[in-house]
């Protein structure tokens, strides 16, 4: 593969990849080159300090844009870090290569995190002209509980024109407003093709699955991070200004023992390590960190319910995280309020 040195090698590197999915899918019905994958990553770091996901990083021609260097793996991640908060990571390794170098590099640096989109977040071009969804992803793990008590949900479906399955709509629509939301999958069509087809997850991670034009795809994965940033930006303000609690609502009740030996254990993907300091029937309290900064943070749990109030200079992402990680697991449908105002919205 061609060194890529510069922004302009880069977009000609992703554009030719977008060619070759079009012209195989209409000579083949199927596309054969790696889809495009992009991860916004929360960051509290330096890029120097961060480091790479694989290998080390090397400047491109444009400030604040990189590509890898790596024995193995060279020119196959590339970083926008244009943004101070909400970076961009572009792979064209294959889902599971870069799937598994994001988390474990995320995982394993201080001050990383993904970014975790809202339900509103991910339906952001539900009304905006020429984009329409064409699929949705539900997940309910119940898994506070055990396997064998579990009541899961699971639903991923592809829509278009056609309805194969009556009523198919209502039972989405019914389903969307108990359980979680951890994947859209949108299309934008121009001239009766389609421009751009992506499909969102509830993580920060957007797979292209067909393009046209490149700079075209590029802002509108920007337009979700620079909507992420100013989320974490106006987030921030409010808790500094009013020391107000992040309130996160549930659809779903949840169970607060179980609840309670989870975050004690300091493991999984929510990052917090808290211990319960008081205890009712219908009511817990913690206090503890958040492992994403080893910043304090204080919890307060009722059965579908909690306020998060995270101290002094605290990373604000430890709300959308604990919202999107619990409504996927155990919470259903949830929001995020702050002096009864909807954020991260």
């Amino acid at each position: 593969m061609r060194e890529i040195a510069t922004l302009a090698d880069l977009k000609e590197r992703l554009q030719a990849g977008f060619e070759n999915n079009e012209e195989s899918l209409e000579l083949f019905g199927k596309t054969y080159s790696t889809q495009l994958k992009a991860y916004l990553i929360e960051s509290n770091r330096s890029v120097d300090v961060a480091g790479c996901p694989i290998g080390m990083w090397r400047g491109l021609d444009s400030t604040g844009w990189y590509g890898n260097q790596d024995e193995n793996f060279p020119n196959t991640l590339f970083l926008d870090g244009t943004r101070e908060r909400v970076w961009i990571i572009y792979s064209i390794l294959d889902a599971a290569e870069s799937d598994l170098a994001i988390k474990n590099w995320t995982e394993s640096r201080k001050g990383l995190d993904r970014c975790w989109l809202s339900r509103k977040q991910l339906l952001h071009w539900e009304s905006m002209e020429h984009w329409s969804q064409s699929g949705l992803g539900l997940r309910f793990s119940d898994g506070l509980y055990p396997e064998e008590e579990a009541g899961k949900f699971s639903l991923k479906a592809w829509y278009g024109a056609n309805r194969y399955i009556e009523d198919l709509d209502e039972i989405v629509d019914k389903a969307k407003e108990k359980f979680a939301i951890y994947s859209a999958r949108w299309q934008k069509r121009r001239n009766g093709s389609v421009a751009i087809s992506a499909e969102w997850y509830s993580n920060g991670k957007v797979t292209i699955n067909r393009a046209v034009d490149v700079d075209e795809v590029l802002l509108s994965i920007s337009e979700m991070a620079n909507r992420y940033d100013d989320a974490l930006f106006d987030a921030t303000g409010l808790r500094d200004t009013t020391l107000c609690a992040f309130e996160i609502d549930f659809s779903q009740e949840i169970d607060l023992d179980a609840f309670s030996n989870t975050v004690a254990k300091g493991t999984g993907e929510m990052k917090l390590w808290l211990v319960e300091t008081e205890a009712e029937s219908d009511f817990r309290r913690f206090r503890g960190v958040d492992l994403h900064t080893w910043d304090r943070v204080l919890l307060d749990v009722g059965p579908d319910f909690a306020y998060l109030t995270i101290p002094g200079k605290g990373c604000v992402n430890a709300a959308p995280r604990i919202a999107t990680i619990q409504g996927e697991d155990n919470a259903g449908k949830t929001s995020i309020f702050h002096d009864g105002v909807e954020i991260f919205a």
